[in-house]
């Protein structure tokens, strides 16, 4: 574009006629087609009618007309710009000229107005300037292009490029709204998505998305010429395949999934015991429109799956949302507990069994009853466990599955012996109620007949020993035998005798046992004496 200054209006400081500031923008070089004034400083303005960008201006001196050089060739002056004709900036400035056309490129300027102020006129006389022509040249257009264009979701298609003008992206239906930020390669040219200006290098204000297809406009102006670029971008939100909610069941109990449903969140766990075999879930779509499977099997959003049977340890259930071809899954981790259960309970007192109640060992029974005689005055107990990762406690001690416990002592009366069994973090508790009944003798005296001679035992009496020996010359003794417990009955040789009395006499026969039993509540227990 060619000079802007031509004919356009001027205004100058001063001008000896007819040398008036329009000769000096007039286009024409003659003798008489000048600007001159006789006052320094000196000073002419254009008026280009609106803001206009110019990098360029150019002084035409006197010489190109035909006056000597360098003697008619302003010397000091400069380049202003306004856009009220009062206050007006420094542009560029030309010191000690030598030149008889200043021809002058500078950053691009956007004023209205444009002057030169000459402060050294011409240097044959300096209180004098003249100017045959004074132009100005427009700055050339700047960059309306992007050099980039990001949204805050998605990504666009295809691949960012300054000259192509249109987009697509595609977001999750989570994303309601989106941000473009802009690279303009003119930091000074204006932008605007949807009509609002956004600076180069910022985020745009949130745009709103409705579900499908949703058009974003991006105009950018240059800052210099005012060229346009319009680029536009289509964002698809999807259509929502998302679950509203999620549920187990074991039967008609609710598992608590962990952590609590939340539509973003994907993965989720819960334990159950040994006894939950299977389970069945319910997801529900937040779109009526999404299908459902659940480990590969189609199901309706709200309803609750077939069962889904559990291994003990880990378990994956998938749970599939589709909608419009866009997948979500979802899973559950379903931890079963290894088994609890005992497969087998016993108890002894020596080499012999105990029988426990009730029988036979059924593993889902958890307590369990025995009645012993004084003579058992401490047992073990032997669990074996159904899973072999198990641990069992008898009376808070481990035991081995399969092997018996350390003997564990009994009182008179009852004794309660846990049985722990621990798998998978889980436990259960058996019991074993033993009750060991008074069966025992307090007193026991022997005295040969006739004459009541008194018989020493070996050893000495003790409530806890039950075999003793004993010597006499005589041919027959009496038994007398004592008890601790009321309700007791003593039988010396199957015949009943009353505590504190004696028995029949009972006749010897070289080696002779006799038997005192105490008996109680059905429960027995048998002492001995062999008389020699």
């Amino acid at each position: 574009m060619g000079n802007i200054a031509q004919n356009k209006p001027t205004v100058s400081s001063s001008y000896v006629k007819p040398y008036t500031a329009a000769n000096a923008v007039s286009g024409t070089i003659t003798p008489f087609s000048r600007w001159l004034c006789n006052t320094t400083p000196g000073w002419l303005y254009v008026d280009l009618g609106i803001p206009t960008w110019v990098n360029r201006w150019v002084v035409r001196h006197m010489p190109v007309a035909g006056w000597r050089t360098p003697d008619y060739y302003n010397c000091d002056f400069k380049l202003q710009g306004s856009n009220n004709t009062t206050s007006w900036i420094d542009l560029d400035a030309v010191v000690g000229n030598s030149l008889s056309i200043t021809d002058r490129t500078t950053s691009a300027q956007n004023f209205r107005y444009f002057r030169v102020y000459v402060t050294k006129g011409l240097k044959t006389n300096t209180q004098m300037a003249s100017i045959m022509e004074f132009e100005l040249y427009p700055a050339p257009p700047t960059s309306p292009y992007l050099t980039n264009l990001t949204p805050s979701a998605g990504t666009l298609s295809p691949v960012f490029n300054r000259t192509t003008a249109a987009y697509t992206a595609t977001v999750d239906n989570s994303v309601s709204a989106i941000t473009l930020t802009p690279i303009a390669e003119d930091v000074n040219a204006t932008i605007k998505v949807n009509g609002i200006v956004v600076r180069s290098a910022t985020a745009s204000q949130p745009v709103n998305l409705n579900i499908g297809s949703n058009t974003i406009t991006v105009n950018v102006t240059s800052q210099i010429g005012g060229l346009v670029q319009n680029y536009t971008v289509t964002v698809t939100r999807l259509a929502s395949n998302y679950l509203s909610g999620l549920t187990a069941q074991a039967g008609t109990t609710n598992v608590p999934l962990a952590p609590a449903f939340n539509k973003d969140t994907l993965g989720y766990t819960d334990s159950v015991g040994y006894d939950v075999a299977s389970i069945t879930v319910t997801p529900t779509a937040e779109n009526s429109a999404s299908t459902i499977t659940v480990n590969g099997i189609a199901i309706a959003s709200g309803s609750a799956s077939a069962p889904i049977n559990l291994n003990t340890g880990s378990n994956t259930v998938t749970i599939v949302v589709t909608n419009a071809g866009n997948l979500r899954t979802y899973t559950l981790t379903v931890t079963r507990a290894d088994s609890t259960y005992l497969s087998a309970l016993t108890a002894q007192s020596g080499n012999t069994a105990i029988s426990l109640s009730p029988t036979p060992f059924v593993k889902t029974t958890l307590g369990y009853s025995a009645t012993v005689g004084f003579d058992v005055s401490g047992v073990t107990v032997t669990p074996t466990a159904e899973s072999s990762s198990a641990v069992i406690t008898v009376n808070g001690s481990t035991v081995a599955s399969g092997q018996p416990s350390a003997s564990i002592s009994l009182v008179i009366g009852t004794t309660t012996i846990p049985v722990v069994v621990t798998a998978s973090g889980v436990t259960q508790t058996y019991t074993i109620t033993i009750t060991r009944v008074d069966t025992s003798l307090t007193g026991l005296a022997i005295m040969g007949m006739p004459g009541n001679s008194p018989m020493t035992l070996a050893p000495g009496f003790q409530s806890a020993i039950t075999a003793y020996t004993s010597t006499t010359s005589k041919g027959k003794v009496v038994v007398t035998p004592r008890i601790g417990a009321t309700g007791s009955i003593i039988q010396v040789n199957g015949t009943t005798v009353a505590s504190g009395s004696p028995s029949a006499q009972i006749s010897l026969t070289g080696k002779t046992t006799i038997t005192v039993t105490v008996s109680l509540n059905g429960i027995a227990t048998t002492y001995k004496i062999v008389v020699n």
